[in-house]
């Protein structure tokens, strides 16, 4: 399980709409296909899916600010925005804070795997959503 973070909905839906995820360094190296992957949206949404695919170049115009020429594939299949998004939001952070401390947000800044105990309390959480 990896968390992301997308500055925006526009960015977001626009990467969903193309099943792409992009950022300007080669972070995505040792990520692997089928593992779980958590957007953080804004500070209201959360959006839940699986990598379908390996690390890759490309050139194509996606979001009008930048190129993030190092992109994955993802499938989404369930998002939660406003009230609920931002609970589960928050609910997530706190396990993530309590495992990690205060530096928490490093592991979303980077794409860290989250461990194996947290990804498991995470999961419990989803488990009663999806």
């Amino acid at each position: 399980m990896r968390i992301v973070k997308s500055k925006s909905w526009e960015a977001f839906e626009i990467g969903k709409e193309n099943g792409v995820w992009g950022c300007n360094r080669k972070r995505y190296g040792n990520w692997t296909m089928g593992e779980r992957l958590i957007f953080f949206v804004e500070e209201d949404g959360v959006a839940i899916g699986e990598l379908t695919s390996e690390q890759f170049q490309s050139d194509e115009v996606l979001w009008e600010d930048n190129l993030y020429p190092n992109r994955i594939r993802f499938q989404c299949s369930k998002v939660f925005k406003a009230e609920e998004g931002k609970k589960l939001q928050a609910s997530m952070k706190k396990i993530l804070r309590e495992g990690y401390g205060s530096n928490y947000g490093t592991i979303i800044l980077f794409g860290t795997k989250i461990p194996e105990e947290l990804e498991r309390e995470i999961e419990s959480i989803l488990g009663s959503l999806l």
